[in-house]
C-alpha cells in the first residue's frame, strides 16, 4: 500500500508533507507550518537508511550531548531529539515490548528539544531554528501524535493488524486508536460489549 500511495506522489517529502498536514488538522494540534516541514523532513531522513553509527540508546545519546560542546553537542541534542520523536510516534507499539515507556521517550525528547534550542539561541547561530525546537519541545506529545496518524495512513491493514491494533487498544483506550479502529469499520467500544469484556 506504501508502495502504491508514493507511486501518486511527485517525491517523498511531498507525500510526507501531505500526511502530516491531514495528520495535524485532523488531531486538531497547533503545529506551526514550520514545525509541519519539520516533521515532514524527520520523516523524509528516517525512511533513508545512514551509513553513520550512532549511539543505541537516548541515554548515550544525551551523555555524548552533555559531553562534547559546538556542533557535536548540536547533532546529539538534535539526534535524541529526532529520535526520541520518531520512536514514540512511528514505533509506539513497539515500546510496549520494552523496558522503557512512552513517557521516557517523550520526556528524553521534549528535553532534547528545549536544550538543543538554548544551546542555538546561547551561540547565535539559530537561523530560526531554535523557535521550531522550541516548539518541538513545548508540543512534543502532540508531535509524536502526528507522526503516529502518519503511520495510520500509510500502514495497510490486515485482519492481524486489526486485531493488533484492538489488542492495543484494550491495554490502553487511546482515542487516537479508537479513531483508527473506526476508520477500518470497527467499534472497539461494541465489540468489547459484544465480547462480554
Amino acid at each position: 500500500m506504501i508502495t502504491t500511495l508514493l507511486s501518486q506522489e511527485e517525491n517523498l517529502f511531498d507525500f510526507f508533507h501531505e500526511a502530516v498536514g491531514s495528520a495535524v488538522s485532523t488531531a486538531g494540534c497547533q503545529v506551526s507550518d514550520n514545525g509541519i516541514y519539520y516533521l515532514s523532513n524527520l520523516l523524509v531522513e528516517r525512511s533513508r537508511s545512514s551509513e553513520v553509527v550512532l549511539p543505541q540508546t537516548l541515554v548515550e545519546l544525551q551523555i555524548k550531548a552533555m559531553e562534547r560542546g559546538g556542533s557535536e553537542a548540536v547533532q546529539a541534542w538534535r539526534e535524541l531529539g529526532d529520535r526520541a520523536l520518531y520512536v514514540s510516534g512511528f514505533f509506539r507499539s513497539s515500546l510496549a515490548r520494552k523496558n522503557v515507556s512512552v513517557e521516557y521517550y517523550q520526556a528524553m525528547g521534549a528535553t532534547a528539544y528545549d536544550h538543543l534550542s538554548g544551546l542555538m539561541r546561547w551561540t547565535g547561530v539559530s537561523g530560526g531554528f531554535d523557535n521550531i525546537y522550541e516548539e518541538l519541545a513545548h508540543q512534543f506529545q502532540h508531535c509524536s501524535t502526528v507522526i503516529r496518524r502518519v503511520r495510520a495512513q500509510v500502514r495497510k491493514h490486515s485482519d492481524a493488524d486489526i486485531l493488533k491494533l484492538y489488542e492495543e487498544w484494550i491495554m490502553n483506550p487511546d482515542p487516537v486508536i479508537t479513531e483508527q479502529l473506526n476508520e477500518l469499520g470497527v467499534d472497539p467500544f461494541r465489540l468489547k460489549e459484544d465480547l462480554g469484556c
